[in-house]
């Protein structure tokens, strides 16, 4: 017989305390792991969507729901702003690069983004096909987005799928992005005047970036059409500014400045994302130390189940003493049955993580809306590697103590 048929026999013959470790070890395996991913896919985002923005100018508001709709497009936003008072701060000498943003409309909850040009250098992204929008009713889609260049669509009212349609007037496709890994892969841009004219505000757009840097894709923001004086159009307004700061000072100084006005707010990216992974961070130590005890629970059960069937398995461990098994391969033997079963527990762990992750990102809209995917990153190894040695190490006392079996007073 060899050592694994041994190892599994003996596991069989005590197939319920078996089972219940292999349970314990995977459900703990499982939660560290569904763990490890959500915490880098969240700071993985994070950085990556933030890149490059200092600072966030909105409504008045909770300064983390304005980086959350304004730069990662996962919350409503506090409110629109003048565009008279967005001016001031796009032409201020301490701004490097001012991206304006107008929010309010969704195509099968793809958000619609007024903008300009700017906002794709901005994230260094780059044309898959076609052009960047020269017209209103142009748009540019992200890598995520089912449609191609010549399609036409109408938006709906609201940042969710299921809003009132615009139906005077449709969108036009013209260009698609590169996949960038950022936020730009599901979200549809196109210029400031198509989202303000269609809820019945004035044209702001007059062909001049507000980048004080030369861009490659500044040619293309000319040419719109505007009505300025359109006597129904409402004074224009946008939902947020995006900032690039030209010195490190300037993050000091503006957020003060900039609330000074009684309709604005400043928000600072790193700040507000710093919060929220300190709140974020409670919840996943809670979880990691809960998985934690149900892995230490296990390598006691391991402990317990070798332990506890050890006396009434010295005849038999003597028996193949006296055929000749060395104490060496005795204490490899019953050593293997704790990393069998950690192993065992170990695979399904990992099974039902695949299985936990998937039903997250469908259960929670804003992690299939950043694009979560189940994916191998290297902490994992420490996790399985953590659980294989744990199980040695509640097997190896039981196992010495099977080595150490006198053969002739057991067989006597």
């Amino acid at each position: 017989m060899n050592n694994f048929t041994y190892i599994l026999s003996s596991l069989k013959s005590r197939l319920l305390g078996s089972i219940l470790t292999v349970l314990l070890t995977a459900f703990g395996v499982a939660m560290v792991l569904s763990v490890l991913l959500f915490s880098h896919h969240v700071q993985t985002r994070m950085n990556k969507d933030s890149q490059n923005v200092d600072l966030v100018i909105g409504a008045k508001g909770s300064p983390l729901q304005i980086i959350l709709s304004s730069v990662y497009h996962i919350d409503i936003p506090t409110g629109n702003i003048p565009w008279d008072d967005a001016q001031q701060w796009m032409s201020h000498p301490q701004i490097k690069t001012a991206i304006p943003l107008a929010l309010g409309d969704n195509w099968k909850g793809y958000r619609i983004v007024g903008t300009t040009p700017d906002y794709l250098t901005f994230y260094q992204a780059s044309l898959k096909k076609g052009e960047i929008w020269d017209h209103a009713f142009e748009a540019v889609i992200g890598s995520n987005i089912d449609l191609d260049i010549g399609d036409e669509f109408i938006g709906a009212h609201g940042l969710m799928d299921g809003g009132h349609v615009h139906d005077n007037e449709n969108y036009k496709i013209v260009g698609q992005l590169d996949k960038t890994g950022t936020v730009l892969d599901r979200l549809i841009l196109t210029s400031l005047d198509s989202v303000l004219k269609i809820h019945g505000l004035e044209g702001v757009e007059d062909g001049h970036s507000h980048d004080h840097n030369d861009h490659h894709y500044h040619h293309h923001a000319h040419g719109e059409e505007h009505d300025h004086h359109h006597e129904t159009a409402g004074e224009p307004e946008i939902t947020a500014l995006l900032l690039q700061k030209k010195t490190p000072r300037a993050n000091m100084q503006l957020p003060y400045l900039i609330n000074q006005d009684g309709a604005l707010q400043a928000a600072n990216p790193a700040m507000e994302m710093a919060r929220l992974t300190s709140m974020l961070g409670v919840g996943t130590k809670t979880l990691t130390a809960l998985s934690t005890l149900l892995m230490i629970i296990a390598c006691f059960s391991i402990f317990a189940g070798i332990a506890g069937t050890l006396e009434n398995r010295k005849t038999d461990l003597a028996v193949l003493r006296a055929l000749g098994y060395s104490r060496a391969r005795i204490f490899s033997i019953i050593a293997g049955e704790g990393l069998t079963l950690v192993f065992i527990g170990a695979v399904t762990g990992g099974l039902l993580s695949v299985i936990g992750f998937t039903f997250l990102i469908k259960t929670m809209p804003s992690l299939s809306a950043s694009g979560a995917t189940y994916q191998i990153i290297p902490e994992m190894l420490y996790v399985y590697g953590g659980a294989l040695l744990a199980g040695v190490i509640a097997a190896i006392i039981p196992a010495y103590r099977a080595a150490k079996v006198d053969v002739a007073r057991q067989l006597a």
